[in-house]
């Protein structure tokens, strides 16, 4: 395309530049051409007429005597003389009545010189070839009586002096030989002259457009990619500045080019590199780490060859994270980074998988090197003393192994082996190494938890979740009329059964699942909430809702409480939220911001499971709950256990002392009644009163109990259920 491109260029600078030089020698040529062979032909004209002319004017008075004496031996003379001048073809002299007297040669043209001529002098008559040429014989003023006349004249007519006329034809056959030569002497003359011109125009057409045609080539070599190409430097004047300027211009675009190439080149290698690693610690990424690992799966063949693959979790590291903040949280993963990298041979791939998690495989390595590779490096992390503002912290290292033999197949049975060894030596204490084996109980756990973790969000998607109630009796009195329940999480399984909370919420704690199902459970009891509510029957109405320490730490669950109170017109103080002490106690600091978020929207705080823990006083001091509801395990155990007895008084004691209500957990049976009773706790809660039952039947149980007119409030010293 290109090339085509340049010819049809070139022909075409050829062709106007051959047109600029031979159109002005063309014009020019065959003007003069033309000028000069009309010129010529009519001068080779007017000089037969002149011939002619003369020849006739020389013949008349020449004649006179003969006409006038009546000599025709003269005349006839005289016209014979004629007859040798050139080109002249006949002669004749008439009397003054036409009659011919003398003549010479033939006559062409058909005259009658009486009639015709008069005193014309010149030219009478013309054909192609000939012309006639006509005089009159005048009579001159001298007498000549002496000269006797051998045939005397006719009488003239009166008052003309008209003795005759001569008549002389010409031919004009050697003029137009002499046109024909004159106008091929003028054609060779211009042919020659155009061919110089041909010839000197083709010169300057080829100066012009070879080095056009050079830059042209030139051009669309650089524009196929060749910056490397240049034009000879053979021309002078304008055409040899373009040539110099081109060079220089094709020479700074491939120096741009190459620039711009190694630029390229330089921030392809930096994405590349930032694709495949970690920007925090330089370490690959979790990307290249399972590339890596897939690349060597696949590089075994049928070879019996022995990897192993590890997980690395680091133990405490969220401490440091929430005590100093990201940026020490972020100067450990550096510092640790490079601890590992010490121990780590040069062949193996150590990785940052994400957070505090790292990955590290160790290629043709056997089980038990693998082990001794891995203590080492676990017993580093250890020892090391992460220290951050005069403040120093131990770290641990809890590590999943799994050997990568011919059990493990593909890259995903290889993660979830060693992430499910990674989570049992969480699991089994911390800081600790746990090699995966198919049968091991820790790993059937987890995965377990994981097959959950996948079937609660179906159950999800399938809005197969349901809301549980359970009413909170005041046992004393002085207690505000309010009615109070609380709302437990089931789940209905894929067979329709009824699923307890125990059994599928370490899944979702350990998957992040909590917030989804705590949103549920708040929207759920908001909903049900507003039916009471529009029963206006009760005067006024408290429901407790228990939140995952996941939810507590996410600052949108405020936002979204807020939002669904506005959506039901719900008075804030409906809802009591509640958090387990045990939790409270390892993200203290998040609990106790949203339990200052809960009081400026209005709602209550409680800490649920009270007294499990061995810093249960100090919460209640640091962090003043609305209720305190005391572990059931404590209540359940204070009829034959002495020291359960006397811990549920003292946090009875010091909640009172406090201003906060206590309430106690699984009042089920009459003895627990009893003895609950005798502490004076405040509320109870428990299958004694009532055990929990769907949602939807509770509310329908307090429609009816509306419409039967019944108390809203369950009696401070309810009968057992039947």
């Amino acid at each position: 395309m290109m090339q085509h491109l340049y010819l049809r260029l070139v022909g075409s600078i050829r062709q106007r530049a051959l047109w600029l030089a031979l159109l002005p020698a063309v014009l020019v040529a065959t003007a003069l051409a033309s000028y000069f062979s009309i010129t010529g032909m009519g001068e080779l004209d007017e000089e037969l007429r002149r011939r002619g002319h003369t020849i006739v004017q020389y013949l008349a008075p020449a004649s006179e005597y003969g006409l006038i004496s009546g000599n025709r031996p003269s005349l006839q003379a005289l016209v014979q003389a004629a007859m040798q001048q050139p080109d002249v073809r006949a002669a004749v002299v008439t009397d003054f009545q036409g009659r011919v007297l003398a003549i010479s040669g033939r006559t062409q043209l058909p005259v009658r010189l009486a009639e015709q001529a008069g005193d014309l002098v010149g030219l009478l008559a013309s054909s192609h070839d000939t012309l006639g040429f006509v005089a009159p014989v005048r009579r001159s003023q001298l007498d000549i009586d002496d000269f006797l006349s051998l045939e005397p004249m006719p009488p003239q007519p009166p008052g003309s002096d008209r003795l005759g006329w001569v008549y002389v034809e010409l031919s004009s056959e050697d003029l137009q030989a002499r046109k024909s030569a004159l106008l091929l002497h003028t054609l060779l003359i211009l042919t020659a002259g155009l061919g110089a011109g041909a010839y000197v125009a083709l010169r300057m057409a080829r100066s012009l457009s070879r080095p056009v045609g050079r830059l042209l080539k030139a051009v669309g070599r650089m524009a196929a990619g060749e910056l490397e190409a240049r034009v000879e430097q053979a021309s002078a004047g304008e055409l040899g500045a373009l040539e110099r300027g081109f060079n220089h211009m094709a020479s700074r675009l491939q120096d741009m080019h190459e620039s711009m190439q190694e630029r390229i080149a330089t921030a392809t290698a930096q994405l590349a590199h930032q694709a495949s690693h970690d920007p925090l610690t330089g370490l690959a990424n979790r990307r290249e780490f399972e590339l890596h690992l897939q690349a060597t799966l696949d590089g075994r063949g049928g070879e019996e060859l022995h990897h192993v693959l590890c997980y690395i979790d680091l133990d405490r590291f969220k401490v440091v994270n929430d005590t100093c903040g990201h940026a020490a949280g972020d100067e450990l993963l550096r510092q640790i980074t490079q601890l590992l990298r010490q121990r780590v041979r040069g062949q193996d791939l150590l990785a940052r998988l994400g957070g505090d998690e790292f990955g590290l495989l160790l290629e043709r390595c056997s089980l038990e090197d693998g082990l001794r590779v891995v203590e080492s490096l676990r017993q580093l992390v250890e020892d090391f003393r992460f220290v951050w503002n005069n403040r120093a912290f131990g770290i641990g290292a809890s590590i999943g192994l799994v050997e990568l033999d011919s059990r493990i197949q593909t890259l995903e049975e290889a993660l979830a082996a060693a992430d499910q060894a990674c989570f049992a030596a969480k699991d089994l204490g911390r800081n600790r190494i746990h090699v995966y084996q198919a049968d091991d109980r820790e790993v059937v756990r987890h995965q377990g938890e994981m097959d959950w973790a996948s079937r609660l969000t179906q159950a999800v998607e399938e809005n197969r979740l349901l809301l549980y109630a359970q009413p909170v009796v005041p046992l004393v009195s002085g207690i505000s009329s309010c009615l109070r329940f609380e709302v437990f999480l089931r789940l209905l399984n894929e067979r329709g059964e009824v699923v307890l909370p125990e059994v599928f919420l370490p899944a979702a704690e350990r998957f992040n699942l909590m917030p989804r199902l705590d949103r549920w459970a708040i929207d759920a009891a908001c909903s049900g909430l507003r039916r009471l509510l529009d029963q206006e029957s009760h005067p006024s109405l408290q429901c407790g809702i228990n939140l995952s320490v996941q939810t507590v730490g996410r600052p949108e669950t405020l936002e979204y409480i807020g939002e669904r109170l506005q959506h039901y017109d719900i008075a804030p103080a409906c809802l009591c939220f509640e958090v387990a002490e045990a939790a409270a106690s390892r993200q203290f600091a998040e609990v106790q911001t949203f339990a200052q978020g809960l009081r400026q929207l209005g709602c209550g705080f409680a800490f649920d499971a009270f007294g499990s823990g061995l810093s249960s006083f100090a919460y209640l001091r640091a962090l003043p709950p609305d209720y305190v509801k005391i572990d059931g395990d404590l209540i359940h155990r204070m009829t034959d256990d002495r020291v359960s007895q006397t811990l549920v008084r003292a946090i009875h004691d010091i909640s009172r002392q406090l201003g906060v209500a206590a309430v106690a957990e699984m009042v089920d049976d009459a003895a627990v009644f009893a003895m609950v009773r005798e502490i004076g706790i405040e509320l109870g809660q428990g299958t004694w009163f009532d055990p929990p039952q769907l949602f939807e039947d509770w509310l329908a149980v307090c429609e009816a109990r509306h419409v039967n007119g019944e108390a809203g409030v369950y009696s401070i010293l309810p009968s057992p259920a039947a």
